[in-house]
């Protein structure tokens, strides 16, 4: 049973290495809309008129898309000057309770929530009405929504791997990251 735990705490690894690296692809999207609008208003002195908002849009779907690998690699900054006297079982112990009973009721009702305004969104064929452009605000929403969800199922993943390793069932090597030497 621990291995068809850890083989599925695995997946779900590959899934946020997944929506991390199209969010790479959207940040190469976002340097291209933005040197774009750089050459189009100082070289030729015609401004877009959609450069601000693809920009903003495809910046918070990278934040977000990359939140789940993030949190798989224990990059969110944290004050750990306390947290590293913790001995190793309390700090399981704490990540599990905290990610479990608090984060992630917490993230789950707010990915419902946008997976709802996305799907509305999409729907109606709204509009982002606050710019000149106009865009659908859909396909935005929707990455809000898929990097929620994206994180929320790692936040699952590590709560129970945290659980597990209180328990003291360790992680099996994993054959696609690079050992910790």
């Amino acid at each position: 049973m621990s291995q068809t735990i850890h083989r599925l705490l695995r997946g779900v690894d590959r899934l946020s290495d997944a929506t991390a690296a199209l969010a790479v692809g959207l940040m190469a999207v976002m340097i291209g809309a933005t040197l774009y609008e750089i050459v189009a208003r100082y070289v030729f002195n015609a401004p877009t008129i959609w450069s601000n908002d693809v920009s903003t849009m495809l910046n918070g779907s990278v934040f977000l898309l990359a939140a789940g690998h993030t949190l798989r690699n224990d990059g969110h900054v944290r004050i750990d000057v306390v947290w590293q006297m913790l001995p190793a079982r309390a700090r399981h112990g704490v990540q599990a309770v905290f990610l479990l009973g608090v984060f992630a009721p917490v993230l789950g009702l707010g990915t419902y929530y946008a997976i709802v305004k996305a799907w509305r969104a999409w729907e109606r064929g709204s509009v982002e009405t606050a710019s000149a452009w106009e865009p659908l605000i859909w396909p935005f929403l929707t990455a809000l929504a898929v990097g929620l969800l994206g994180l929320l199922i790692q936040v699952v993943a590590e709560g129970v791997r945290n659980g597990l390793r209180l328990a003291g069932i360790a992680d099996p090597p994993d054959p696609t990251r690079p050992s910790a030497s």
